[in-house]
């Protein structure tokens, strides 16, 4: 079963708007997705339940800001390449097309 009015259509890429950052936001925007993707996967395989093992409420309570740290170093020492993959793209805003009516 499809509900074709639901959802919407897929762009082409060269029909894709295109961001207009510069690149010291496109990068950050990569480097602060690298983080969120290596703190996901340090939660995922434990390390946030590990710091919060024995320390009860107040342990499991900072467990995440430790993981969100810990992430933000990896991210920072060892780039996964999404920050140029986000720079690759931001450019400028394609100009919309106005047609002349006479």
């Amino acid at each position: 079963m499809s509900f074709p009015a639901i959802s919407a259509p897929a762009l082409a890429p060269e029909n894709r708007p295109v961001a207009n950052l510069t690149n010291t936001e496109a990068a950050d925007i990569g480097q602060r997705f690298e983080q969120m993707l290596w703190a996901e996967m340090l939660t995922h395989a434990g390390l946030e339940k590990a710091f919060s093992q024995g320390g009860g409420e107040a342990a499991s309570a900072f467990s995440r800001y430790v993981v969100e740290a810990v992430a933000k170093d990896i991210a920072a020492s060892h780039p996964l390449g999404l920050a140029d993959a986000v720079k690759f793209d931001a450019g400028r805003a394609p100009q919309p097309r106005v047609d002349k009516i006479s």
